[in-house]
């Protein structure tokens, strides 16, 4: 028995579909070379002597330097709010007796603060008594020896009377006596006068030219030993103003003869002379 053999009814196809791809294929290798061997077109050029001024490019101004904001600062973090936490409520018993301690420092301190207060005083009251012990002191000395030093002139004074030669015993009127050489002593009295009357400070409300006459003990060495007021001014002022200038003006000028010198002068003054 014979085979018979059968066709394949997609040969057909499969045939068409490669004719297909190969009429392709030359179609798209044609077209390539084509458009590849294409001839360039003609290029056209100028010819320039010298080459055209060209304007050197304006440098670019430099860019603004970059802004750098501040930082914030960071603010603090809030600190925390301390926790107060009530104090318990003493017991009864203890609060009175912290009352009671409290008092009694207050009473403790008082007393010491009073104490010491009487302590400064008595201190002040002692130094007070002390102070015034030492000036009484001072001053019952100063008149000891103001009463030695007028003891010790009376004395000189009564020795050198003694060993002086016998003078008239009339009282000085002006000058200091009207005995011995007359001119001598009108001098003497007329430098006494000098020197005693610039330190006399009038008294602005003295009126008139009244006289004050005083009786003054002399040392032979001219200091003044006494002034004795014998005849008022009638001016208070004038008197002390007077008496003070003649203490003020010792030692008094001697006389320039030894034998007219006389140790009491009468001595006379007007304000106006």
């Amino acid at each position: 028995m014979l085979a018979i053999p059968r066709r394949d009814p997609g040969a057909n196809a499969s045939a068409v579909l490669a004719v297909g791809v190969h009429v392709l294929l030359l179609a798209v290798l044609f077209f390539g070379i084509r458009w590849r061997t294409k001839h360039p077109e003609p290029v056209m050029a100028e010819l320039w002597s010298q080459l055209p001024a060209v304007e050197a490019p304006r440098a670019a101004p430099p860019p603004p330097p970059p802004v750098v904001a501040p930082k914030p600062e960071p603010k603090p973090e809030p600190k925390p709010e301390p926790k107060v936490e009530p104090k318990p409520e003493p017991k009864p018993d203890i609060a009175l007796e912290q009352e009671k301690k409290r008092k009694e420092e207050a009473e403790k301190k008082k007393r010491e603060e009073e104490a010491a207060r009487k302590k400064r005083d008595d201190e002040l009251k002692a130094k007070a008594e002390q102070e015034r012990k030492d000036k009484a002191l001072a001053e019952q000395r100063r008149r000891d020896e103001q009463a030695a030093d007028r003891k010790r002139m009376q004395d000189q004074l009564a020795r050198e009377l003694a060993s002086a030669a016998p003078k008239s015993s009339g009282p000085v009127t002006g000058a200091p006596s009207r005995a011995g050489d007359p001119t001598a002593r009108n001098q003497w009295g007329d430098r006494i006068g000098a020197k005693i009357r610039p330190n006399v400070v009038l008294p602005p409300d003295l009126q008139g030219n009244p006289e004050a006459v005083f009786d003054v003990q002399v040392l032979p060495t001219g200091d003044v030993l006494a002034v004795k007021l014998k005849k008022s001014s009638g001016s208070r002022a004038y008197d002390d103003a007077v008496e003070r200038a003649i203490l003020k003006s010792s030692p008094l000028p001697l006389p320039e003869k030894r034998e007219v010198f006389e140790a009491r002068l009468e001595l006379k003054f007007r304000p106006r002379d």
